[in-house]
């Protein structure tokens, strides 16, 4: 799945509805209300961890 959307912010946990890795390493965030936005760069390493990937 492509992320159509490129917005950027704080997340809401309860409201992910799933994490899409690429190869590229990034992560594609899809949210309940079918929006869906990117975790920087920077953060994609802690986000591996805390999910355990």
């Amino acid at each position: 799945m492509l992320c159509p959307h490129f917005q950027f912010g704080i997340v809401n946990l309860k409201k992910v509805r799933r994490f899409d890795l690429s190869f590229a390493g990034t992560i594609c965030v899809s949210l309940s209300d079918g929006s869906a936005t990117y975790v920087s760069r920077r953060y994609v390493t802690k986000i591996k961890q805390v999910l355990g990937i």
